[in-house]
Order: C-alpha cells, then structure tokens, then sequence
C-alpha cells in the first residue's frame, strides 16, 4: 500500500504543519500570514501532477533543488471560473474578473522545504476556445520562500 504524500522517507505522518494564507487580489496572490501547528498534515489526493502537462491549480512545495516534496490541490484560487450545468448535461466553464479571496494551505513542515510554488493556468478572464482548454498550459504563477519563525 502506497503511504500518504504528507508522510516522510520513514513512513511516519509530518507531526508539524505550517498553515499559510494567500490573499488574492487583482488577480495577484500574496502571502499573507503563516502559522506552525502541531498536528498531523491531511495528505495530499492522487499523484503528483506535472507543470506543463497536467490542468487545475495546485501548491507544490519545494526543496533547495527545487524538487517537489508535496502537493495540494486547490480549486480556482482566483475565483474567476465556475463550472455550469445545464439540464441536457453539458457542462462548460464560464469565466468573470478574478475577485479578491483568501485561502489557506496546509503542507508539512519539513525541514528541507525552501519554498512553496503555485502552480496553474492563468484564465486572463476570457473563456478559452475549445482546443485551448484542452490543451493544458499550467505554469508557476507565484513562489514564496518558507517562512521563518513560529508565527506571523
């Protein structure tokens, strides 16, 4: 059986978590504020997705090298795109402003991390043509440094 993805190289749960809030504004992302907690990190769902090759939104968290320790996905952190569903049951994507929001994560607190990446497709506010949607561009939209200290 496969461990969890907020477990370490020892098979054990991270025991310490580090909650970040993101603000949105603008359609910019900004951490806001960090807290270290004492508790077990909730694992990460399903493998780890690729920049480049796979859609959606995601956090990545990050070592020296830049190699991904841990990932969460995240549902429009902008909020500027919402599936619809129609009665006949298409289904399309429909598209606004990005509107100013908060959000949190939770990752593990490892030691190694350096840095923790947000990972997307950036809308611009239009809707996509069919063959640009199904094409996935996810790219780095921002990169924070890990916070130091217990609280800010």
């Amino acid at each position: 059986m496969a461990k969890p993805k907020s477990q370490d190289e020892t098979g054990k749960p991270s025991r310490k978590t580090l909650r970040l809030t993101f603000e949105v504004v603008n359609g910019e992302v900004k951490l806001v504020k960090h807290q270290r907690v004492s508790m077990i990190t909730p694992p990460s769902v399903g493998e780890r997705p690729e920049t480049g090759k796979h859609g959606g939104f995601w956090m990545e968290l990050r070592d020296e090298n830049d190699r991904g320790l841990f990932h969460r996905n995240l549902h429009s952190p902008a909020g500027d795109t919402v599936e619809v569903h129609s009665p006949d049951g298409a289904i399309r994507r429909e598209y606004a402003p990005p509107q100013e929001s908060t959000f949190e994560v939770l990752v593990p607190d490892y030691g190694e991390a350096a840095s923790i990446v947000l990972v997307g497709k950036k809308s611009g506010g239009a809707q996509p043509s069919m063959a640009a949607a199904s094409a996935p561009k996810t790219r780095e939209l921002a990169r924070f440094e890990i916070p130091e200290g217990g609280e800010q």
